[in-house]
């Protein structure tokens, strides 16, 4: 088989890069390891109005589970801040399907039941993928490939472009899908506490109707296999703000997996390649979010692709503005968030309700947006001389 692009994977970098690629005239093959897409979901399903239309996607209502106008951020010792900003809880099981749908529309073909095995090169050049499907082993050629297959990125490891990850640069994570929550179901939560959750952060998103995501994220340096479920049930059980919100809930499922939280890869192409979403680990350190900059890259590399077909160059040169174009959109964000990312891992919850003490809610804003940085880590040298260590790193 031959192609104009390959892409592994149809989770939303893959499917949206497919689309952009497809709709630009280029024959696409989407290659999808599960029996259905979505399935199982791996996500809270938060994300920013400004994600989408940053994506250039109209929210659409079957696919949104509901409305969100704020987060509210919890420290140990149970002070709030509310951080406005308009957005919603998906369906991802919905919103994945309609994003792959988009792109056969588009004229891509999508194979299920196919899993990676490597990328096949050819002189140092990536000449397309060698995949296990239902009827066993089989080669694709394509002329560019996009490696969107997840943290483990077959593809982009053996393309020589993604390095193992370290305990140290990912999070583990536990999630149940809830009913009989209660919390505002307005604003997503947010509750940090390095003594229940060490280098992470535990969540509550709300779905409507008493429905809701809750979950963990643990470092991975400071966990064992299984720990984050262990984690995620003591703290319904044991953590004061959490348990009171989950009295009277019942999981209806639950969703383990890991997010790399190291920031991207040095080099997301090669000849022939390129890297795209969780596979590049394009995602924001911090929350360990990564659907809003996923989609955004997947449009970036399935446009840089199709434009590599039309002037006949899938050269590393040539795909090359594909990390241009989006270290331009998010090289700052992830510069600044992966810095902020090692402090707050650093810090007891002593040092934290420091820090909750030492800001306001507008000096969480600026935070929030990486503005005004340098202004508030003096504030917070002022009110707590003890965090100077942590603010000096910051205003690095």
């Amino acid at each position: 088989m031959e192609f104009d692009v390959v892409v592994v994977g149809a989770g939303p970098a893959g499917s949206v890069a497919a689309w952009a690629a497809a709709e630009a005239g280029c024959d696409v093959l989407v290659l999808e390891r599960k029996a259905e897409v979505g399935v199982p979901k791996q996500c809270a399903e938060g994300i920013s109005a400004h994600g989408l239309e940053h994506a250039g996607i109209e929210p659409q209502d079957e696919w949104i589970a509901t409305e969100i106008s704020r987060a509210l951020i919890y420290a140990p010792n149970g002070k709030e801040f509310e951080v406005p900003g308009d957005g919603y809880v998906l369906e991802r099981r919905v919103f994945d399907k309609w994003l792959v749908v988009r792109a056969v529309e588009a004229g891509a073909e999508v194979e299920l039941l196919a899993r990676a095995r490597r990328a096949l090169v050819d002189d140092g050049r990536v000449v397309g993928v060698e995949y296990e499907g239902v009827d066993g082993v089989h080669e694709v050629r394509a002329r560019v490939t996009i490696a969107a297959d997840g943290i483990e990125s077959r593809i982009g490891r053996t393309a020589g472009l993604v390095p193992p990850l370290k305990p140290t640069e990912m999070c583990t994570c536990a999630q149940y899908e809830m009913i009989g929550v209660d919390v505002e179901e307005d604003a997503t939560h947010f509750f940090v506490d390095a003594e229940f959750f060490p280098g992470g952060y535990f969540w509550i998103f709300p779905k409507g109707e008493g429905r809701a995501n809750v979950g963990v994220g643990i470092r991975g340096s400071e966990s064992e296999p299984g720990d984050a479920l262990k984690v995620l049930n003591r703290a319904l059980e044991d953590h004061e703000l959490i348990s009171e919100a989950v009295a009277e809930a019942v999981p209806v499922e639950v969703n383990v997996g890991g997010v790399p939280v190291c920031g991207p890869v040095g080099r997301t192409y090669g000849d022939g390649i390129l890297v795209v979403g969780d596979a590049a680990r394009q995602v924001n350190p911090v929350t360990g979010g990564g659907l809003h900059t996923s989609l955004v890259c997947g449009r970036i590399a399935g446009e840089v692709a199709a434009e590599a077909i039309e002037e006949d160059d899938t050269s590393a040169t040539f795909l090359k503005q594909y990390q241009d174009q989006w270290k331009e959109e998010f090289g700052r964000m992830f510069k600044y968030t992966l810095k902020a990312s090692k402090i707050l891992s650093e810090m007891s919850n002593e040092e934290l309700n420091a820090l909750a003490e030492a800001l306001d809610r507008e000096d969480i804003l600026r935070l929030v947006k990486g503005e005004g940085v340098v202004k508030v880590a003096k504030k917070v040298i002022a009110r707590k001389p003890s965090l100077l260590k942590y603010a000096k790193h910051l205003m690095k």
